[in-house]
């Protein structure tokens, strides 16, 4: 599923000369995955929370933009802790401006956030030192 906010992650990641394939054909419980060695993202449509695949988008393009390398691909674990934790925090950095755009910061929600993009709720203190840190 294809909307705002990941189209403009996608214009994000082609501006950096990062590739992102979109495929409806894995199955439903699929990550989604990067290859840091081809700077490729894939992105499985058909993943069963379609609600999640801009965090998903915004994850996997964190791993490249953290220049993350490692002997295997990466794929979509939203964890809180290492390489994962990093590309959690770089793809709230990424989201922020997107869904933020607009609002004043009486307005910003982070419960609101995190649903929206469908985010594991563990990721709640980590998505509210970001928000504090954009309006510094």
């Amino acid at each position: 599923m294809i909307n705002s906010v990941t189209r403009k992650l996608m214009a994000i990641a082609y501006d950096k000369g990062f590739s992102v394939i979109l495929d409806d054909r894995f199955a439903s419980h699929t990550p989604s995955a990067v290859n840091p060695f081809t700077n490729t993202i894939v992105i499985n449509e058909n993943w069963y929370k379609p609600e999640q695949l801009s965090f998903q988008l915004a994850h996997e393009l964190g791993h490249l933009i953290n220049k993350d390398r490692t002997n295997v691909c990466l794929y979509f674990s939203p964890s809180k802790s290492g390489i994962e934790g990093n590309a959690n925090r770089t793809a709230i950095r990424l989201l922020l401006p997107i869904y933020l755009d607009g609002k004043d910061k009486e307005q910003v929600n982070i419960t609101k956030f995190i649903d929206d993009l469908d985010m594991p709720h563990y990721l709640e203190d980590m998505v509210e030192k970001e928000i504090l840190n954009y309006y510094d």
